[in-house]
């Protein structure tokens, strides 16, 4: 591997920017990315962030995600979904349970209990993975707070 094909600030070996519209739409680097559909692909190092022309020469430091932000918020994702779903079943069996219990129909006592029941250990799962997508949400924003400030390589 040549030194053109490894990032000058990590080392890290850099690999194509495929989709540079979408990867800097929101960052200041957009325009950059609109260019390279004319001038040629732009390189991008996983590790620490950083974009590289198609001659080498550095684009910009610490804007594109990095692959551990990536799994980072891959995981944050699927934790909130699964909050959200847990959420769902508190909400249904609690609907159930006010259903039953105020319904035109004689209230049994049995169904109430249960399904009042079943909407409060449901809470249990729902308060676990609400916390875990936070503490996923909050190592996320340190970890682009990090790269944007350039301490990664610290840290990696």
């Amino acid at each position: 591997m040549t030194d053109a094909d490894r990032c000058t600030r990590c080392g890290h070996p850099l690999g194509l920017l495929r989709k540079p519209l979408r990867e800097l739409r929101w960052s200041r680097y957009w325009l950059e990315g609109a260019k390279s559909l004319l001038t040629g692909p732009l390189k991008m190092c996983g590790q620490c962030g950083a974009i590289y022309s198609e001659d080498g020469s550095l684009v910009a430091a610490g804007a594109i995600e990095t692959d551990a932000e990536r799994k980072l918020d891959t995981y944050r994702k699927d934790m909130a979904y699964l909050r959200d779903a847990f959420g769902g079943v508190v909400v249904a069996a609690e609907a159930v349970a006010l259903w039953l219990a105020f319904g035109t129909a004689a209230p049994e006592l049995a169904k109430v209990i249960f399904s009042a029941s079943l909407g409060g250990a449901m809470l249990f799962p729902f308060s676990y993975f609400a916390r875990k997508a936070r503490l996923a949400r909050k190592d996320l924003k340190r970890l682009r707070q990090a790269r944007r400030s350039g301490q990664i390589l610290k840290n990696g």
